[in-house]
């Protein structure tokens, strides 16, 4: 069946991001012990999302010669027009590398509110490119 790793990494892709959203939505107001929950259930959503895209690239769009690098997955899917706001996901993975060595937790609270306002967002869109290939494809 074509797609088949695109569809099994979307399934997990899906469980994290509902697991993220229900650690936001159990947190109206930051606590230092849940935003290192929302941090780390975030961190893995985005290194399955950029894996997804990269299994987009190559089931999808057929492109053979995909890099195996987030930042260069991230370029090559705002090239296809995959995600939008190419530069934001950039960001993203600028501010998850920060997060996963932010030791200390000093900005903690900074990266929960990017998650949240800012991030999950663009994590929708995503969902949503990813959902509607899968349909296409199943169409065929």
């Amino acid at each position: 069946m074509p797609g088949l790793a695109l569809r099994d990494r979307f399934e997990s892709f899906l469980r994290l991001l509902a697991d993220t959203n229900e650690f936001i939505a159990e947190m109206p107001a930051y606590r230092k012990r849940d935003g290192a929950a929302i941090i780390y259930a975030f961190n893995s959503l985005f290194d399955i999302a950029w894996k997804l895209m990269k299994d987009s690239l190559t089931e999808f769009y057929g492109l053979a010669d995909v890099k195996p690098s987030p930042r260069d997955v991230v370029k090559q899917a705002g090239a296809v027009g995959l995600i939008a706001e190419q530069e934001r996901w950039l960001s993203m993975l600028k501010n998850r590398n920060l997060s996963t060595h932010d030791y200390m937790s000093v900005n903690q609270e900074h990266y929960c509110e990017l998650i949240k306002c800012e991030y999950l967002p663009l994590i929708d869109s995503l969902k949503a490119a990813i959902a509607s290939q899968i349909a296409e494809m199943d169409a065929e």
